[in-house]
C-alpha cells in the first residue's frame, strides 16, 4: 500500500462516487451475505445489512530506533484505544503484520490497526481529527503509514457488526490491495463485481469468519480493498492458494505456487499490488468484549 499525505479534509473524484453507489455493488454483498446466512446463525440475527465504514492503517515502517517489540506493542495498543475517545467508532483490531508481500519491492507492512465506523462522516473526522494525528505524531513521527477507508455492507446482527464473540477474539486478517490490470483499460464494473463475488466465495469456502470488500475513497487512483478475517492462519494461507487468488497474482510472489515476475498479468479486470496477514489478538484489551 502506498503511503498518503493526512489531509484536513477529504475530497473524492467523480467516478469514486459513482462507484460508493453502484447498485450492482451493493447487490452483490447482499446476495453473499444471504449465502452466509444460510450457516447455522443466532436467533437474534436478521437476513439485513447496515453500511459501515472500513479504516485500515499499515504501518510500513518505524522511526529509526524504535524498532523494537515493546515499541511496536505501545503502539498498537495505543492506536487500539482511540476507538474509545471517537464517536461512531463500532470496534477495532490491531496487530502485527506476519506476511506481505507487494509489487513494490520498498514496501514492508510492519503492523496494522483497524477501525469500522457507523458513517462516513465519522470515519473521515477520524483520520483528519486531532486525536489521530496527536498520536500518530507521538508514536511514529517520520514513520511510514498507509491509509485505507471503504464502504461495506455488513449482517444487521450484533456479533457480525462488532465483531463480538469468541469466533473474532483471535485469528488473522487477510488485506489483499488491487489495481485496475490494465490502467489505459478501466474494468467493467460487471467485471470488478464478478471477480469480488469469487473472492468472497472461496473465502467461505475456506472457513471465513467476515468478508468486506469495496473502493479506497482516500485513494487518488482507483484501488479496491478486500478483507477477511479467518479463525486461524493456516486457512488464511489455504485461500492464498486458492486460483482466484493465483490469477488476481500473477506476476506477483505471494509464497504460492506460481510466478513471481515483476510484471503484473494483463489479462484480468484487477491485479494484486500487495496483501498484508495480520495477527489478531496481540492487543490485550481487544480480547474483551466492546
Amino acid at each position: 500500500m502506498q503511503g498518503v499525505a493526512w489531509p484536513s479534509t477529504c475530497k473524492f473524484s467523480r467516478s469514486h462516487r459513482q462507484h460508493l453507489i453502484s447498485t450492482k455493488w451493493d447487490q452483490m454483498q447482499r446476495q453473499l451475505h444471504a449465502a452466509r446466512l444460510a450457516r447455522p446463525i443466532p436467533a437474534t440475527a436478521r437476513a439485513d445489512t447496515v453500511p459501515v465504514w472500513e479504516t485500515l492503517v499499515i504501518v510500513n515502517s518505524l522511526p529509526e530506533g524504535s524498532q523494537g517489540p515493546e515499541e511496536q506493542q505501545e503502539l498498537l495498543d495505543t492506536l487500539w484505544s482511540l476507538q474509545y475517545r471517537t464517536p461512531g467508532a463500532c470496534c477495532a483490531s490491531a496487530g502485527p503484520v506476519v506476511k506481505s508481500a507487494s509489487r513494490d519491492s520498498n514496501a514492508a507492512a510492519r503492523a496494522a490497526v483497524y477501525y469500522r465506523f457507523s458513517s462516513q462522516v465519522q470515519a473521515e473526522r477520524f483520520v483528519a481529527g486531532p486525536v489521530f494525528a496527536e498520536a500518530k505524531a507521538r508514536l511514529l513521527g517520520t514513520g511510514n503509514v498507509s491509509l485505507a477507508l471503504w464502504k461495506v455492507l455488513v449482517p444487521n446482527d450484533m456479533e457480525a457488526l462488532f465483531k463480538r464473540g469468541p469466533a473474532f477474539e483471535a485469528g488473522v486478517d487477510l488485506v489483499l490491495v488491487m489495481q485496475p490490470a490494465s490502467p489505459q483499460q478501466p474494468p467493467a464494473m460487471d467485471a470488478i463485481v464478478e471477480l469480488m463475488g469469487r473472492l468472497q466465495r472461496t473465502a467461505l469456502a475456506a472457513n471465513s469468519l467476515q468478508v468486506s470488500c469495496g473502493v479506497d475513497v482516500m485513494s487518488l487512483d482507483p484501488r479496491y480493498m478486500w478483507m477477511a478475517r479467518f479463525p486461524q492462519e493456516d486457512c488464511a494461507q489455504r485461500f492464498l492458494r486458492s486460483p482466484a487468488v493465483a490469477e488476481l497474482a500473477t506476476g506477483m510472489d505471494v509464497g504460492t505456487a506460481g510466478s513471481a515476475t515483476s510484471e503484473p498479468s494483463r489479462s484480468g479486470a484487477l491485479a494484486l499490488t500487495s496483501l498484508a496477514l495480520i495477527e489478531i489478538g496481540a492487543v490485550k484489551q481487544s480480547r474483551q468484549s466492546l
